[in-house]
């Protein structure tokens, strides 16, 4: 997994290569997120084009379980993807972390176009 934390946006992005390991994505952003626990509460883009095959429900109740639910303010998580399912995980993801929105698009330049619109640009 690649990530960029760019700070003057408020945004953390992931980027997930075909035939990764969402398992040692995890991992990985576990570490970020507990080094810089603002991350949080930033706006987020995770590319993941093709899901990978070891991604599970467990896996994202374990990010779910790390996650402190900011106290002030919205979120919101693009997921890059051409997954036909993944919207209906994002549904669930909307309930697992609260005062976090997920929505997903099939390109990186409409996920930065959809967080633009939300932040009012």
């Amino acid at each position: 997994m690649q990530y960029w934390i760019k700070d003057p946006e408020r945004l953390f992005h992931m980027a997930l290569a075909e035939g990764a390991s969402a398992e040692r994505a995890l991992q990985a952003a576990l570490a970020v997120l507990a080094e810089r626990p603002d991350l949080w509460r930033w706006d987020w883009i995770v590319e993941a084009l093709v899901v990978p095959d070891d991604a599970t429900v467990e896996q994202i109740a374990r990010l779910a379980k790390a996650y402190p639910a900011p106290d002030a303010g919205e979120a919101l998580t693009m997921l890059v993807s051409n997954d036909p399912n993944l919207h209906l995980w994002a549904r669930v993801m909307d309930f697992q972390f609260p005062r976090r929105r997920h929505r997903v698009v099939r390109t990186l330049a409409l996920a930065i176009a959809r967080i633009d619109e939300a932040r009012g640009r």
